[in-house]
């Protein structure tokens, strides 16, 4: 079974500041700090922004209805910028004629790891970054039903398995609790306010 990667915190931040340009930012923060896929960063359109609300409302493939995820107003920002005066058309646009695609953004991923001294960068890919996106969610007391929600997932148990990237954390803090009961130290307990 191969390992499943995620990035800690640090070189999530290390990644985000190596990017370059105008899509490379656009292409990990979408990913990285709002949770989509590399479908949905390649599906999404001008149209689909909207600027006042700083949420992005993207078509699924395998749904009926749209999903709606949430991004940080300083994305909207890059974007408009990056947009120029198109009201309409990919939010990403290939150099070459056509449309984004998986495997652009996967390049484009690859190629921003590259420029990081994170020790496996080779292996660092969108997936990846969803996983941190999970990850960071998790540990930061998002529960998995919202997260079910942030990725649109219909049955929980496709979130589910993002709960193994929390469980190093888990076990060592079970760890730690059972030294301390162990050892005979007094457990520190809130304390009521009257």
């Amino acid at each position: 079974m191969r390992e499943l990667l995620f990035l800690r915190l640090d070189q999530a931040i290390e990644l985000e500041k190596a990017t370059v340009d105008m899509k490379e930012r656009l292409t990990i923060r979408y990913i990285l700090f709002n949770g989509l896929s590399s479908i949905e960063v390649a599906a999404a359109r001008i149209e689909h922004l909207d600027p006042v609300e700083c949420t992005l409302f993207l078509p699924k493939r395998h749904w009926k209805r749209n999903c709606v995820c949430d991004i940080d107003p300083e994305t909207v920002r890059f974007q408009a910028i990056y947009s120029g005066d198109r009201k309409k058309g990919p939010l990403l646009r290939s150099q070459k004629p056509g449309h984004f695609t998986r495997g652009g953004i996967f390049g484009v991923v690859k190629r921003v790891a590259e420029r990081t001294d994170i020790p496996w960068k080779e292996n660092i890919s969108p997936r990846t970054l969803k996983r941190t996106f999970a990850r960071e969610w998790l540990l930061a007391g998002g529960t998995i039903g919202s997260l079910q929600k942030q990725f649109s997932h219909k049955h929980l148990w496709s979130t589910a398995h993002y709960l193994q990237f929390v469980m190093e954390d888990v076990k060592h803090d079970h760890a730690a609790l059972m030294r301390r009961i162990t050892h005979g130290q007094e457990m520190e307990r809130p304390r009521l306010v009257p």
